[in-house]
């Protein structure tokens, strides 16, 4: 066996590992951790030349050694560029993915004058559904409505009151 299979075997094992790891048990600390600088925006030296960068290059060569079957001068140049191709995207797809994970969603009992959409009206009754965006997404809550008063599916509205039942306090046309 060639020692860039060797190379990218316990390399893909170590990355495995490591993700396995901080995925069940939480941040390890021998830099395994995210290594992300979201206020400055940019490089920070530990970003790219850590335990992760160091796997990913390892795989990135090796693959491409791999891949090629050759050890040449022309291979091993490709091999370095396919390694550091490897080290900025991965580090680019952690910083999106930390940034995304990061953002505080703001959970609040009270809806005030929310745009809402009718989902289910019973005229009867006088109750229905209408989906509320709450945390970012859709939520169906409870509409209580008043005598006389006539709604349509797919209708806009904007409703008041709380996550459990919610009044309309404006029609949209």
């Amino acid at each position: 066996m060639a020692w860039y299979v060797i190379v990218l075997i316990v390399s893909v094992a170590l990355f495995l590992l490591t993700t396995i790891v901080s995925l069940f048990f939480g941040e390890m600390d021998f830099d395994i951790d995210t290594d992300v600088n979201i206020d400055g925006g940019g490089f920070l030296g530990g970003d790219i030349f850590s335990f992760k960068g160091l796997l990913h290059f390892a795989t990135g060569f090796s693959l491409t050694l791999t891949l090629m079957q050759v050890v040449t001068v022309t291979s091993v140049c490709i091999g370095i560029g396919a390694g550091l191709v490897f080290v900025f995207a991965l580090y680019f797809l952690y910083k999106f993915i930390y940034t995304k994970s990061q953002q505080s969603l703001i959970y609040s009992d009270e809806i005030t004058e929310m745009d809402a959409e009718v989902y289910f009206w019973n005229d009867n009754r006088k109750i229905g559904e209408v989906f509320v965006a709450l945390e970012g997404r859709p939520v169906t809550v409870t509409l209580e409505g008043a005598e006389g008063m006539k709604l349509e599916k797919g209708q806009k509205i904007k409703v008041s009151g709380n996550r459990k039942s919610v009044h309309p306090v404006e029609f949209i046309i």
